[in-house]
């Protein structure tokens, strides 16, 4: 079915900074926002799909999809019958890339030159799948050499080895690109089953930040839209998983070619909540309070870097959305037995001692300058409007929540947040010869 062409109604969004971030949404259910930057020279152009690799059942049937089926189909949109999409976007003075993370899909552009060429290539080529059993094939092989690559990756394998003693069941615990065997489970069928299920308007946004004309930006949205028809689909709903509270494992360790030790300390998120609003906090809370005990600036982190315990690659960071969550503390270390002592010590002094004041809010401070900053980049605001429209939220709205936070806030999420039975231990070791 084709629609005729209709003006889009763009209607500001509110925000503190006074800047103009602008939505509408097409006959066909796409969402458009738009932040136009007349003194900036670079565009950038992001196309997201709410879909990841968690998203592994599909279809009122609730029939699976293939491990890596996400970013699968990511690589896979970048080849069509003309060949590398890619290679269009260097022709029109542009880059593009893509990336698949846990729960979203996002394809990219950016340019110095003008805006209008590569938002009308990004809106085709990823809503004009090509789809051979032959390609399909070609890529197979493509994507096994990036899973070997991967697997030789300290970091990553040291990283999914933690989460897979968290979860048992959530589908998390597995690598984003698939294994070498379930790739071998997608075939052309299966692709075209999967991006009709989860790439269509209604579940997908559009988000433009840079020196950009709204009119000619909304008339080449509309012209595209007009040949798509999302009929009565709604935005995916994630399912619930019937996952245990407590880890799966209390540890985790392998062996690879490198030349330190690492140790990788995970925490489990137990205290899920199905709102994405109150995910929201519990972000920049956990945020708040890793950075206040193991940041650079952190009494911790000045310890045990003058200890000899921990070195550049130390840090610490938190991830979750509605369903699952982790923080993760760790990096290189010539004495993981000392480090891991020292790190659960920390914890355990918070919990008892409390957190300190003066530092909260410096920390606090921080974090809020490190928000507005973003707000300079048309990487960061396009990423945001994005991610913001999946979830409901107002853009840039994590502003309003570190300022709300107060100390009494972090002492309760420390109690939430580190428990016993939800801390995983990971070490990588360095392979005997």
């Amino acid at each position: 079915m084709t629609r005729s062409p209709t003006r889009l109604a763009f209607t500001p969004i509110e925000n503190r900074f006074g800047e103009t971030l602008l939505a509408a949404t097409t006959p066909s259910g796409l969402e458009v926002r738009l932040n136009p930057r007349p003194g900036w020279v670079k565009t950038f152009a992001a196309f997201g799909a709410n879909v990841g690799s968690v998203d592994r059942v599909g279809g009122p049937g609730g029939d699976p999809v293939p491990e890596g089926l996400a970013h699968f189909l990511e690589h896979k949109l970048f080849e069509d019958e003309e060949g590398d999409v890619s290679d269009r976007f260097a022709l029109i003075g542009a880059s593009t890339n893509a990336m698949t993370g846990f729960s979203g899909t996002t394809y990219i552009a950016s340019t110095s030159d003008a805006p209008e060429p590569i938002v009308e290539l990004l809106l085709d080529f990823v809503q004009r799948p090509y789809f051979t059993q032959e390609l399909v094939e070609k890529e197979q092989g493509i994507i096994a050499q990036e899973i070997r690559m991967y697997d030789d990756d300290p970091d990553w394998r040291l990283f999914f080895g933690v989460l897979g003693e968290m979860y048992e069941r959530h589908p998390v615990r597995d690598n984003i690109a698939g294994s070498v065997e379930s790739i071998r489970a997608i075939d052309a069928n299966v692709l075209q089953h999967c991006y009709d299920l989860f790439y269509h308007p209604r579940n997908m946004c559009l988000a433009v930040s840079g020196p950009i004309d709204v009119d000619a930006i909304g008339e080449i949205v509309e012209r595209d839209q007009a040949k798509r028809d999302s009929g009565e689909r709604r935005r995916h709903v994630r399912p619930t998983v019937d996952e245990p509270k407590a880890r799966r494992g209390e540890r985790f360790a392998t062996s690879l070619p490198v030349a330190r030790p690492r140790l990788l300390f995970g925490i489990k998120e137990t205290g899920l909540t199905a709102d994405e609003h109150t995910t929201a906090r519990q972000k920049i809370e956990t945020r708040l309070l890793m950075s206040l005990l193991f940041g650079r600036s952190s009494k911790a982190f000045e310890e045990l870097y003058a200890d000899g315990l921990v070195d550049e690659s130390f840090g610490a960071s938190y991830s979750a959305e509605v369903g699952f969550g982790f923080t993760t503390i760790g990096g290189d270390t010539d004495d993981p037995v000392a480090l891991e002592e020292r790190l659960r010590d920390v914890l355990i002094k918070a919990r008892h001692e409390g957190l300190d004041a003066e530092a909260f809010a410096r920390i606090r401070n921080k974090v809020y300058g490190q928000m507005l900053r973003a707000f300079d980049s048309p990487e960061s605001v396009a990423y945001e409007l994005i991610s913001a429209t999946f979830r409901d939220q107002k853009p840039f709205g994590g502003l309003e929540l570190v300022e709300s936070v107060t100390l009494d806030d972090l002492h309760v999420r420390l109690g939430e947040h580190v428990r016993e039975d939800a801390i995983v231990v990971g070490l990588l070791e360095p392979q005997s010869t």
